[in-house]
Order: structure tokens, then sequence, then C-alpha cells
């Protein structure tokens, strides 16, 4: 076992961080002239095509998004209807 020193203070870790930018329109930009160079022939066949799951991953979940807000504006709409209804059969 080591000696315990009450005279030694550790040196503090460093931290290395390097922020990440990511803009997505130019990755789309940059990924869809790749497509058409490779549908015109333009590109290099060594190069392996990328398919556009993530782009269609996140289109597709935008949509749900859309449809699930529209969705519940349709829900409260119906409940307000229902509501005035129940009020004007029960309390005239």
């Amino acid at each position: 076992m080591g000696m315990i020193s009450f005279f030694r203070i550790p040196k503090p870790k460093r931290f290395n961080y390097r922020p990440v930018f990511y803009d997505a329109r130019k990755e789309a930009l940059k990924e869809r002239e790749q497509q058409i160079k490779q549908e015109l022939g333009l590109a290099d066949d060594t190069v392996a095509r990328i398919s556009n799951i993530k782009g269609r991953f996140r289109s597709q979940m935008k949509k749900n998004k859309e449809l699930q807000v529209k969705s519940n504006i349709r829900l409260l709409l119906i409940l307000a209807a229902l509501l005035v209804a129940a009020y004007l059969i029960f309390y005239r």
C-alpha cells in the first residue's frame, strides 16, 4: 500500500470540449447533389450510394407530429361542441 500524503493536492482533470456545429440544410444539399451526380453518372462509381433513410425518417416524423396536432385540435373542437350541446339540452 502507498503512503497517504496530506500535502500533495491532485491536479484537476482537463475538460476538452470541442463544439460540433450541425447544419441540416447544408448536409441535405450536399447529399442531394451527390445523389444527382450518381444518377447522371458524373460521380465515382467506387463510392457507395448513401440511402436517404435519415431524411425520410425526419420528414415522416414531422408529418406525424403535424397530424397529431391536427388531431388534438379536432378533438378539442368536438369536445367543445358536445359541451355546448349538453349545456343547451340540460340548462334550457
